[in-house]
């Protein structure tokens, strides 16, 4: 609906009918979802920009008499409405994609205490290694010892946020599941059917759409995260997330191991790369050197073949190094394939892995990965360990937070083994 090109008149009929039915949907009762939820927030977001319109019209008729209908004077300029909110909402919503924020889903699902406004997890850290609290009177308030700090959610969320961008999982498209209770059951689709050609009068076959679901167990998981004194000495609290960035970048280190390797022993996750239904393509018996793309090629397909589209492959340095030296009969270095998927590095994938006689294989990980949920509960708790690691001129802090990974569709992944250096 364009509410721009609309007359008064028209203006002021849609306020009388979008009012009445915001109130009806307001007035059920029960909590808003799916199909409603998202007509209300539509609709909401329709009525505040008719109210501007309508405000807009009256101040420029207003406006033209008083200027004696000057001619550049018009009734069409676009309406400002800042606090008009958007026809995409994440309320309600089970998963997020990559691009959207933890943050905003905890805001627009009532997760969000509202007396954490305007707190800083750089002045909370800087706070508990300094034990200055300079103008952080809130964030001093949150320490339940003299060493540990329950972090509220907003910034939680905020830290997972900063996390995301750095984990090679979560770059690659890894859909954040927000947990709000211990186990959560996320269903997905595992069959389609198939369409058909029928003769007429057949019998038409039922082609019905076939669910599962996956199982999120929120696991508590430890991250020692070592900050250099320098850093906090010679970082301005005014300039915003140095500290919290340098925090989220060890974080996210913390989740791409689990993610990915998680061995599922005792309270472990099971990663990706362990799990047992993901196709796995093994080269050589004592694992063979990458000397070109075939393998990454033939990966890509293989996904593709099973009707999922990859997102990303995943390698050690050691394997992109590899491939960055590779060069033509000439000398002049090769450049990847054009179809590949965006490759990714990370150091927690292993160059020691035992195969064979060989114990310096490493792995690729191919998929769509946005079958990998991370199931993230966004409660966390901060405790300094200021003497530990004084003797290194670091600052050592022990975060805790809860979370599980699960693999939606196994079909959506390969995992290549025996990959050694050239």
């Amino acid at each position: 609906m364009n509410i721009k090109e609309m007359n008064r008149e028209a203006v002021t009929k849609f306020l009388a009918d979008a009012r009445a039915e915001l109130t009806t949907l307001a007035t059920r009762g029960d909590e808003l979802a799916g199909d409603d939820a998202e007509r209300f927030d539509t609709l909401e977001a329709q009525y505040k920009e008719a109210k501007a319109r309508l405000e807009s019209i009256d101040q420029r008729s207003e406006l033209i008499k008083s200027l004696g209908s000057d001619p550049s004077f018009t009734d069409d300029a676009p309406v400002q409405t800042r606090d008009a909110k958007p026809t995409s909402t994440l309320r309600g919503k089970l998963t997020l994609s990559k691009d959207e924020s933890l943050r905003s889903w905890e805001a627009q699902n009532g997760h969000i205490d509202g007396s954490a406004t305007g707190l800083s997890l750089d002045r909370l850290l800087r706070g508990m290694a300094s034990g200055d609290w300079t103008g952080a009177d809130n964030e001093r308030a949150l320490i339940t010892t003299n060493s540990t700090a329950i972090v509220p959610t907003p910034l939680g969320s905020d830290l997972i946020d900063l996390a995301r961008p750095k984990s090679v999982v979560l770059q690659a498209g890894a859909t954040i599941v927000p947990m709000t209770s211990k186990t959560l059951r996320v269903p997905n689709l595992t069959g389609e059917g198939a369409p058909a050609f029928y003769a007429e009068g057949a019998q038409r076959t039922a082609q019905d759409l076939s669910f599962d679901s996956v199982t999120l167990d929120a696991k508590t998981f430890d991250r020692l995260i070592l900050i250099s004194k320098e850093l906090f000495e010679d970082s301005d609290p005014n300039i915003g997330d140095v500290i919290s960035n340098a925090f989220a970048a060890q974080y996210a280190l913390g989740i791409d191991q689990f993610a990915l390797f998680g061995d599922g022993a005792g309270a472990n996750p099971l990663g990706l790369a362990n799990v047992p239904a993901v196709p796995r393509v093994s080269h050589g018996a004592n694992g063979t050197a990458v000397t070109n793309y075939d393998w990454f090629i033939q990966a890509y397909g293989n996904v593709l073949g099973r009707n999922f589209l990859p997102t990303a492959q995943i390698g050690s340095p050691r394997t992109a190094t590899s491939l960055a030296l590779l060069k033509n009969t000439q000398g002049d270095y090769l450049a990847p394939p054009a179809n590949l998927p965006p490759g990714l590095v990370s150091s927690v994938v292993p160059n020691n892995v035992l195969q064979g006689t060989s114990t310096d294989t490493s792995y690729l990980i191919t998929g769509q990965f946005d079958q990998l949920y991370i199931g993230l509960r966004s409660s966390f708790s901060i405790k300094v360990l200021a003497e530990r690691f004084s003797d290194t001129g670091q600052i050592g802090f022990l975060a805790s937070s809860r979370w599980d990974v699960a693999v939606a569709q196994p079909n959506a992944f390969q995992v290549d083994t025996g990959l050694r250096s050239a």
